[in-house]
């Protein structure tokens, strides 16, 4: 029975157009993102994550994960969101440009062989386009999971493109590829819920 609101199709659609998605997955190279932030946290080099809009929140979600993930690692990960401090970010795009809230944080952390994922789903933001310039300045590897090409993707240094430039779609999979990450992290294991366990 179909709902008056129309629910049940969008529901459908949305279902048949994320199973299409996953299934266009570029998996070679998302193998070559994962691959690469797994790497730098086994060898103590800092992940720095960063995105606008739904994607803020997405970057504090993937480095949240990667944090908690790596328990099995000989050293403390340090996986950051640049997003994360909405008092610093606030600051920087008062006192500077909203265009360097991202770029003016890596140049007092990055370091050379850090990390920094950028997550978009035009491949253009401007802030984000400074942070790969300011990355590849410093030594830093740029990594990049886009909806569509873009400047981005030109200056990353391995990314991965899905979610066909929808917005919904790709910051799914931004999400999924952190989700994924933490698998690698943890040798392949899913992380499931059981008894006593609170997360």
């Amino acid at each position: 029975m179909s709902t008056p609101t129309g629910a049940e199709t969008v529901v459908k659609q949305y279902v048949d157009d994320l199973t299409l998605a996953l299934a266009q997955l570029e998996t070679g190279a998302m193998t070559d993102v994962l691959e690469t932030l797994v790497l730098a946290l086994r060898a103590g080099d800092r992940v720095f994550v960063a995105g606008n809009g739904g994607s803020s929140t997405a970057a504090i979600h993937i480095a949240s994960d990667l944090t908690a993930a790596s328990d099995r690692l000989s050293s403390a990960p340090q996986a950051v969101a640049l997003t994360e401090n909405i008092a610093r970010v606030t600051a920087i795009a008062n006192d500077f440009s909203y265009d360097e809230i991202f770029s003016r944080q890596l140049v007092g952390w990055g370091r050379p062989r850090d990390v920094v994922l950028l997550l978009s789903v035009s491949g253009h933001s401007t802030n984000l386009v400074r942070a790969a310039n300011t990355g590849r300045e410093l030594g830093m590897t740029v990594l990049a999971a886009l909806g569509n090409a873009g400047e981005i993707a030109r200056l990353a240094d391995r990314s991965v493109i899905f979610g066909q430039a929808d917005y919904g779609l790709t910051e799914d999979l931004h999400v999924a590829l952190g989700h994924m990450a933490v698998r690698v992290l943890r040798g392949g294991d899913a992380c499931r819920y059981t008894d006593g366990r609170t997360r």
